[in-house]
This record gives structure tokens, sequence and C-alpha cells, in this order.
């Protein structure tokens, strides 16, 4: 059970970044897109990883 509550929380961590990422291109802060996307990026990353581990 926490394999999966752990997944979904990393699912809802991209989800929200790039929610974030996306308001702020549209409102034209064009440093913060960047940042949410990156964090989008590399929170896929590491869950990729701990996923193919084993870790979750």
């Amino acid at each position: 059970m926490p394999d999966n509550f752990s997944r979904v929380i990393a699912f809802l961590a991209v989800v929200m970044a790039l929610l974030f990422a996306g308001l702020h291109f549209h409102q034209g802060n064009i440093i913060a897109t960047l940042y949410f996307m990156t964090g989008a990026i590399l929170v896929t990353g590491v869950t990729h990883l701990n996923v193919r581990r084993g870790l979750i």
C-alpha cells in the first residue's frame, strides 16, 4: 500500500508543477516557468529511478 501512495504523491507533485508552470507562463514569468518545468522533470526522473529499483 505505501508503494501506491508514494506513486500517487509523485504523480500529483508532477501535475502541480506543470500546472504552476502553465500559470506562470500565462502570466509571462519565464523564470518561474523554467523553475517549475525543471522541478517536474526532476521529480519524474527520480520517481522513475525509484520505481525501477523497486523502492516505490
